[in-house]
C-alpha cells in the first residue's frame, strides 16, 4: 500500500493567504478559503480565469446570497455538514457558478469554514482529493487562531444572555454595566424569538443569517433563542415591533424552506415587547408559553406566532390546574360523548367545529363537508342531547373551554 504525501509539510508555518496560493498551485486552479460565514478569508492568485460567483465573492468579500441558496437547495451543503471528503459540485450557469470541489474545514464536531476550488484549468482527480483532504486539516489551526478572540467573546456573551434567560440579575444597573463590559447593545424595546426545527444544524444553517442581523442568540437542543429589537429603518417607518418579527420570522421560515424544503417542521413564536431588561425572563416564558400551546393545539393556532395573539388559550393550562383540582368534568359533554359512543355519531367534533367557527352554520358546513341542513339538524339534537342552548353565548363559550381542555388532559 502507498502512502500518501505530506503535501504541506514543508508549509506548516505558512500563513492563510500563502496556503491559498500554495493549494492552488497544487491543483492548478483558482481557490478561495472562506469562514463559516461564508466571509472570505484568502483567494489564491492563480491563473485569470474564474466566473462570476468567485469574482463577486472576492470583489463583495463574502459570497452572494443568490449562490448560497442555491448551494442549499441543491443539497451541497448538507454533504459538506456530514462528510468529511470534498463534494463535487456541478456548474450551476444560471447563478453564476461553474465546476467546483469543496471541503468543509473542521475541528471536531464544529465547521470552522470551507475551501474552494474552481475547477477550470484543469480536471480535480482523486488523487486532488487528498489534497484537499490535506488542505483541510492544515486550515484549521489557522482558522482558530483567526477566529479565537471572535468565538471567546461570543461565549461570553452567550452566556450572560443564558443568564438574562434564567433571571440570575435582578439590578437593571447591573446588567446594563455586565453588557457595556462585553461591548453588547442590548435592544429595547424588545422580544424574545425561538425558532425550533426538526433541521439538522440548524445554528450553522443560520448563523450567517444571525450575524448580518447583529442578533444575540442561544441555542437549547432543536431551539434557537434570540433577543429581538428593531432596526433602524424598521423604527424609522413606524413599524412595531410585533409587526418587525413577524415579517423576520416569515423571511427567516422562507430561508429555511428555500435550503431544506417542506419535510422538516419549523415552529416560530414570540413573547411580547418589553423594555426592562430583568423581563427578558419573562419575555422567555412568555415565548415557551406559546411553544406549548402551540404543540398542543397546532390546527387552533397554526397561525398565531406572538403571545399577544394567544387568546383564550394562554389561560388553559392555569384553568386545567384548578379544574382538575376540583375534579371538574362537564357532564354535558360527557354526555354527548357517551350517545357518539354508542351510537358511532361524531356530534362532539360537530360542535367543536362549530364553535372554532364562531358560530357561523356556512363555515362550519364547509369545514365538514356537510350541507348546511344536515348541520342544522346535528346542532338541534346536540342541543336535545346535552340540554344546552346554542345561542347562549356563556353557555357557548363554556362548552368551547371545556373542550379544549380535555384535549389537554389527552
Amino acid at each position: 500500500m502507498t502512502s500518501q504525501p505530506n503535501y504541506f509539510l514543508q508549509f506548516q508555518h505558512a500563513d492563510i493567504d500563502e496556503l491559498a496560493d500554495v493549494i492552488g498551485e497544487l491543483l492548478q486552479n483558482p481557490i478561495t478559503i472562506e469562514d463559516v460565514d461564508h466571509k472570505l478569508i484568502a483567494y489564491s492568485s492563480h491563473g485569470e480565469s474564474t466566473d462570476l460567483a468567485r469574482s463577486s465573492t472576492i470583489l463583495g468579500r463574502r459570497v452572494p446570497e443568490k449562490v448560497l441558496t442555491r448551494l442549499w437547495k441543491d443539497g451541497v451543503f448538507q454533504q459538506l455538514f456530514t462528510q468529511d471528503d470534498p463534494v463535487h459540485i456541478p456548474a450551476k450557469d444560471e447563478v453564476g457558478l461553474g465546476k467546483r470541489v469543496a471541503i468543509a474545514i473542521r475541528k471536531g464536531p464544529d465547521i470552522l469554514g470551507y475551501i474552494w476550488a474552481q475547477e477550470v484549468n484543469r480536471a480535480i482527480t482523486a488523487e486532488d482529493d487528498e489534497v484537499l483532504r490535506q488542505a483541510a486539516k492544515a486550515a484549521v489551526p489557522r482558522l482558530l487562531q483567526r477566529q479565537g478572540k471572535g468565538k471567546a467573546e461570543e461565549q461570553r456573551r452567550k452566556e450572560f444572555f443564558w443568564e438574562l434567560l434564567l433571571g440570575n440579575h435582578t439590578s437593571e444597573a447591573a446588567i446594563k454595566q455586565k453588557a457595556d463590559s462585553l461591548q453588547l447593545r442590548l435592544p429595547t424595546p424588545f422580544l424574545v424569538c425561538i425558532v425550533e426545527s426538526t433541521v439538522p444544524q440548524l445554528e450553522q444553517l443560520l448563523y450567517p443569517w444571525l450575524k448580518r442581523h447583529k442578533l444575540l442568540w442561544v441555542t437549547d437542543g432543536q431551539q434557537i433563542i434570540m433577543l429581538f429589537g428593531l432596526s433602524p429603518v424598521a423604527e424609522a417607518e413606524g413599524v412595531t415591533l410585533a409587526q418587525y418579527a413577524e415579517q423576520f420570522l416569515t423571511e427567516l421560515l422562507s430561508q429555511i424552506r428555500d435550503r431544506f424544503g417542506k419535510e422538516h417542521k419549523v415552529t416560530e413564536v414570540y413573547g411580547c415587547a418589553h423594555k426592562t431588561y430583568r423581563d427578558i425572563e419573562h419575555g422567555y416564558q412568555e415565548a415557551l408559553q406559546v411553544l406549548q400551546i402551540k404543540r398542543l393545539f397546532p390546527v387552533e393556532t397554526r397561525h398565531v406566532h406572538g403571545f399577544r395573539d394567544l387568546g383564550i388559550y394562554r389561560f388553559l393550562p392555569q384553568l386545567k390546574k384548578w379544574a382538575d383540582a376540583e375534579g371538574y368534568e362537564n357532564e354535558r359533554l360527557s354526555l354527548l360523548r357517551q350517545y357518539d359512543r354508542e351510537n358511532l355519531t361524531n356530534l362532539t367534533e360537530t360542535l367543536e367545529s362549530f364553535l372554532d367557527a364562531a358560530g357561523k352554520a356556512s363555515v362550519t358546513a364547509q369545514k365538514l363537508h356537510i350541507h348546511i341542513n344536515t348541520l342544522s339538524y346535528r346542532l338541534r339534537r346536540i342541543e336535545e342531547i346535552t340540554g344546552v342552548d346554542l345561542e347562549d353565548q356563556n353557555q357557548r363559550t363554556s362548552l368551547y373551554l371545556d373542550l379544549k381542555l380535555e384535549k389537554l388532559r389527552e
